[in-house]
């Protein structure tokens, strides 16, 4: 008997031996823990990017045709704190000359930059004085009107160039409550002028208290603050319908932002300040709350409000040198969250995002390879149908920290070359790149690095787990995260980690550059193949 057990553990031991034989042939076994080597890369360092330098370089040290020079001051850096009134300080070095009397076609631009001389405002504020005979005194047919206040005014006018309240001078801090405008007619002045439904201009202050304004016809902003004004709104609606015409083919210029119609709700411009608080916002077909023509600086920010587009068009659009945040907010966009363009961010605290296309779509039209444009979420809830972030020919910082994010499209991140044909060009120089920081989430989708131009970097950080194939990237991973690739992948590693961290179900591999080389079973059956760079 003794014999037999003694027969039966040798033959036992063999077997074992066999197994793990062939298990080492096979393909190595990683249920003891294995430390993957990261590549030694050195990963871009972002280029100053100076605005004013790119503005002189294009047209000449006048800044744009027909422009004021810009303002002087520090570049400003939009820090993550607090909501509310937390701009930054106002200006950018040498900012680029204003946009009067410029050409149409930029970016978010308006069809076209003329003049609005020959537009009335129904009540016209200029430093600190309400003036009657620069006023339309016949469209308003109720309310009290002074200095600095007007309420329960009723506005009723009809004609391109007839607008609501207009408010200028460094001496004008104007507050408008229980109000109600509309004005129609196609206008053909400057979008965000005296046609507007209400505006600020001119260091001016505009408060609207519980107003609603409803605008219809091209041109016709509800809303606007330009040249280093300030507006505040307070639980108001504001609607642009931007008139009958089918506009895609004039509108979109050529720079893929599939818009409709010809007007923004709102815009902000050249060295301004906006902010928005319980209040609805709503576009049919261009864009709600929309930045442009910064001058070197523009701030928006919405707090707790409803920003809508019924049709193809945007919800925000964060242009070069703008900065756009948004706290507690609800969008509800027919097509693109949000747009952001250039050397500029958009930012996304505990907002609920739902819309028909993409998130968040960035480019750079006519700019310089050195800009790169900056997106941060924290909390809230993405649901998109298409990718969520489209980047298309530009370099880009993504932040995403604890968000609910779903792309019905599987793809969470895409990056495309722009067929733009005023797309920034990188002059065959390397430039930044892409950077994707995940931070504290659990999410799932593909990502994807088609721009032949950037490289893209993702980042997992503080318990991140991602589930998704990740293609033509690099992926550094944190000791508390993981990726669990759900198809064929192909990436380079950097920095170290444990093999644990990395997952795929069988028949799918992981082709991988790192600092060693071999073949891996993961735990879920899939395949890690190293490759040592």
């Amino acid at each position: 008997m003794k014999e037999r057990r003694i027969k039966t553990l040798i033959a036992l031991c063999s077997a074992i031996m066999i197994i793990m034989i062939f298990t080492a042939c096979g393909g190595k076994d990683t249920s003891q823990s294995l430390t993957i080597n990261g590549s030694a890369v050195e990963e871009p360092v972002r280029e100053h990017f100076d605005m004013a330098e790119m503005m002189a370089a294009m047209f000449g040290a006048g800044g744009m045709p027909g422009g004021a020079p810009g303002a002087a001051g520090g570049a400003p850096a939009v820090v993550d704190g607090a909501p509310g009134e937390s701009a930054p300080g106002n200006a950018a070095a040498g900012g680029p000359g204003g946009m009067a009397g410029g050409t149409g076609g930029m970016a978010g631009g308006p069809p076209g930059m003329g003049s609005d001389e020959n537009s009335i405002p129904a009540v016209y504020v200029d430093n600190g004085k309400y003036s009657a005979s620069k006023s339309k005194k016949d469209v308003v047919t109720a309310g009290e009107i002074k200095d600095n206040y007007a309420s329960g005014l009723k506005v009723d006018a009809e004609g391109g160039g007839i607008g609501g309240v207009y408010v200028k001078g460094t001496g004008s801090e104007f507050t408008l409550s229980n109000s109600d405008i509309t004005v129609s007619g196609d206008s053909t002045g400057v979008e965000g002028g005296m046609n507007t439904g209400a505006t600020s201009t001119d260091y001016g202050t505009l408060i609207l208290r519980n107003v609603n304004i409803t605008t219809d016809g091209k041109s016709r902003c509800a809303t606007s603050a330009t040249k280093y004004s300030t507006l505040k709104v307070y639980n108001s609606t504001l609607t642009s319908y931007g008139g009958s015409e089918d506009a895609t083919a004039e509108t979109a210029q050529s720079s893929g932002r599939r818009v409709n119609n010809y007007s923004r709700t709102h815009c902000s411009m050249s060295n301004s300040y906006a902010y928005f608080y319980y209040s609805t916002i709503i576009a049919n077909g261009w864009g709600a709350l929309s930045t442009d023509g910064a001058e070197g600086f523009v701030y928006l920010e919405a707090n707790n409000c409803k920003i809508q587009n019924t049709k193809t068009g945007y919800g925000t659009y964060a242009d070069g040198s703008c900065h756009d945040v948004f706290n507690n907010c609800e969008f509800d966009v027919a097509a693109t969250g949000a747009v952001i363009a250039g050397e500029a961010d958009a930012t996304f605290r505990n907002t609920n995002v739902k819309s028909g296309e993409n998130f968040v779509m960035i480019h750079c039209v006519m700019g310089s390879y050195k800009e790169v444009s900056t997106l941060n979420v924290t909390g809230g809830e993405i649901i998109c149908k298409d990718v969520g972030v489209l980047v298309k020919s530009q370099n880009a910082i993504l932040n995403f920290n604890g968000v609910k994010m779903t792309s019905e499209s599987g793809l969470l991140v895409k990056s495309v070359v722009n067929d733009d044909t005023n797309a920034t060009k990188t002059e065959g120089k390397k430039v930044y790149g892409i950077h994707t920081i995940f931070r504290d989430m659990e999410v799932s989708g593909d990502i994807v690095d088609e721009d032949t131009d950037r490289d893209m970097y993702v980042y997992l950080e503080s318990t991140t787990t991602l589930k998704g194939a990740i293609k033509d990237a690099y992926i550094k991973i944190d000791s508390s995260s993981r990726w669990i690739a759900t198809a064929d992948s192909n990436v380079t590693i950097t920095g170290d980690f444990s093999i644990n961290q990395i997952d795929a179900p069988a028949g799918v591999t992981i082709n991988a550059l790192a600092g060693q080389s071999g073949t891996f079973k993961l735990a879920g059956g899939g395949t890690l193949i190293l490759k040592n760079s």
